[in-house]
């Protein structure tokens, strides 16, 4: 499909429709609620009661398409709605569709070690080490989907080993309501780790649109995804759809769906929407991200910070500074890999910017979220992280929201976030940059 015949299909599917849209943040300081796992009181939204509010008006369906789904109270709500007739259906990522009794021990690295303990943790409630059956039918979520006949598909039932990751967050009520997150459905995206009492979750949103309009295009994707019910399509085999945009009460919305195959120009994937949205700013780019490694972004938002543009990026700690991280190239800086290669098309800024920096969160949390605001008016978001593998590979979402009250909330989680990280180039890094030159100069390997 052609940029012009995108934007035809643009301009014919905005309408203005009646409803709202509303933004959550678990880590939001103005709210608190009581954690129903750990028994505390902590800040922030719940955004685990954000969707069983939603899930308690459902009357005719429940699609469900989220990476991974571990929340006991939301478990037991779908399964309720089933025994009322309502059709509820859910799409998982195939490395997390199991129950703790058929968990893949010894196939996970430390982070999907740590994971799992948590969830034998939060089912083990006695703590002997077993697992009764009263434990599983309360607490192991996905035993409770299947004990309940809720059907579960994932991203093997197209006959492939999965796709890159079933990495979707979304979920759609009767075709009205769209709750569209960056947090996966588990304790340590939403409460926080049952076995870290200091832990408040990772940092995350959902935005939550009431306007048919927009669930009608959630529901064409769950519904791609879903198949016949017994094959399923993922990745590349989904009908590539552009960006498709709707008004609701006043408010833009623009919705596009990942991978985007490489036959399609990079501007018709989901990083070139965002591109297109971030090269319109004229006053400010502030962005909190999980990953950032899309050269093509970086490019984009040089382009503005050389014209002028405040330029800042706050990035989890784990990839903040990893050789393909974007922040080297705001840096002006450019590293070799521990295999002494350089990322293909490396770009460091002429004009360095430095107001970067990786957020200090507490022990085992990190920063999920997946977010961009532009002057302050509008606000990208949802799973999709700024990455190739998002972009081709994987199954996501992006929603691109233009309203002054929903990127003032996400300002205000940006500057909230910043207040608490730490900023600019971190000490050790050039040190770091010049240990792998000389070791790659000394291996004939520099160029």
């Amino acid at each position: 499909m052609k940029l012009w015949q995108l934007t035809l299909l643009s301009l014919f599917i905005t309408a203005p429709v009646w409803g709202s849209v509303t933004a959550y943040f678990n880590q939001n300081p103005k709210t608190s609620y009581a954690d129903p796992y750990r028994n505390i009181t902590r800040p922030g939204d719940n955004l685990e009661q954000v969707l069983l509010t939603e899930i308690a008006k459902a009357k005719k369906t429940i699609f469900i398409a989220v990476q991974e789904l571990r929340l006991p109270l939301l478990a037991k709500a779908l399964v309720e709605k089933k025994k009322q007739g309502i059709d509820v259906r859910v799409v998982l990522e195939h490395d997390y569709n199991f129950t703790v009794i058929g968990q893949r021990d010894g196939r996970e690295d430390e982070y999907e070690a740590s994971k799992l303990i948590d969830l034998k943790a939060l089912i083990d409630i006695n703590r002997d080490g077993k697992y009764s059956k009263d434990e599983l039918d309360s607490r192991d979520a996905v035993h409770m989907l299947q004990a309940g006949k809720i059907p579960v598909m994932d991203d093997t039932f197209d006959n492939s080993h999965g796709s890159g990751l079933m990495h979707h967050k979304f979920m759609v009520v009767d075709g009205k309501s769209t709750v569209i997150s960056t947090a996966n459905f588990t304790l340590s995206c939403i409460h926080g780790d049952v076995t870290a009492p200091t832990s408040r979750g990772n940092s995350n949103s959902m935005v939550v649109v009431q306007a048919t309009a927009v669930a009608d295009i959630f529901e064409e994707e769950f519904l791609q995804l879903w198949g016949n019910g017994k094959r399923g399509n993922f990745g590349n085999n989904k009908t590539y759809r552009g960006p498709q945009t709707v008004t609701v009460r006043g408010t833009k919305i623009t919705v596009q769906f990942s991978p985007t195959s490489k036959r399609y120009p990079w501007e018709e994937s989901v990083n070139g929407l965002i591109a297109s949205h971030l090269a319109k700013a004229t006053k400010s780019i502030k962005a909190g991200l999980f990953v950032y490694s899309d050269q093509l972004l970086s490019n984009t938002i040089e382009k503005r910070h050389v014209a002028g543009v405040t330029v800042g990026v706050l990035v989890e700690q784990k990839f903040a500074f990893r050789e393909y991280s974007e922040l080297l190239d705001m840096a002006g800086l450019a590293m070799f890999s521990s295999r002494c290669a350089m990322e293909e098309g490396n770009s460091p800024w002429k004009k360095a910017n430095t107001d970067f920096g990786v957020p200090t969160l507490e022990k085992g949390d990190v920063l999920h979220h997946k977010f961009g605001v532009v002057d302050n008016k509008t606000t990208i978001v949802g799973s999709q992280n700024w990455s190739d593998a998002a972009n081709y590979t994987n199954d996501e979402t992006l929603i691109v929201v233009e309203a002054v009250g929903i990127s003032d909330q996400y300002t205000q989680e940006f500057e909230r976030t910043k207040r608490k990280s730490r900023m600019g180039v971190p000490a050790n890094l050039k040190k770091e940059i010049t240990r792998l030159e000389s070791e790659c100069a000394g291996k004939g390997l520099y160029f």
